[in-house]
């Protein structure tokens, strides 16, 4: 008797669970969405360009997942599953800038070897922003930081850059703007310093 019982009740209780999944209302599926960073190409100019070997492109780990970044407080950091940059951080940036470097008459250009030129220099970046920042008023600030490191045959220089950009709101499209708008300064900035 208290064999079927205890199947009764299991079976009571399967009926539950299952009829108790049917009742969870249906959320419309997240779609994924894939984004790039869009600066525009350089401006030609007259000016002879600085001849430039780009050198290492780094990137710091709290940013180098595919998932654009979110800061939400002191070494809190958020990467966003359903929002992706199309190339790993690392690949973009090298490919945004040697895109860039490689424009007719535009102010910086690629050479394979800088010991081989006598005017060129070597540029490494260190990417150490690409991320909103939600540690502060709402709706945040887009952060783009690069460490670039320069060589030449005669001096060394050291440039910390960053740029913050206040976001219009907290999508994921607003960043992606933000951030380009942010590079695209922080590029402009690196080819007026290294034509000085």
């Amino acid at each position: 008797m208290g064999g079927v019982i205890g199947r009764w009740l299991l079976v009571l209780s399967l009926i539950v669970l299952v009829g108790g999944c049917t009742l969870v209302p249906k959320q419309p599926a997240v779609d994924r969405a894939w984004f790039l960073l869009e600066p525009p190409a350089a401006s030609p100019t007259e000016a002879a360009p600085v001849l430039v070997e780009l050198g290492s492109v780094r990137v710091a780990p709290a940013i180098a997942g595919k998932g654009l970044v979110y800061r939400l407080g002191p070494h809190r950091y958020e990467s966003d599953f359903y929002n992706e940059w199309f190339l790993n951080p690392r690949d973009h940036v090298e490919q945004l800038l040697r895109e860039r470097w490689t424009v007719e008459d535009g102010p910086v250009r690629l050479v394979a070897d800088a010991r081989a030129e006598p005017d060129a220099r070597q540029v490494d970046v260190l990417l150490t922003g690409l991320h909103a920042d939600l540690d502060g008023p709402s709706p945040g600030a887009a952060v783009v930081g690069l460490r670039v490191f320069v060589q030449g045959r005669e001096r060394m220089r050291l440039w910390e850059l960053d740029r913050r950009t206040p976001l219009a709101s907290r999508s994921p499209e607003a960043l992606v703007a933000a951030l380009s708008g942010a590079m695209t300064e922080l590029l402009v900035e690196i080819e007026r310093r290294l034509e000085m």
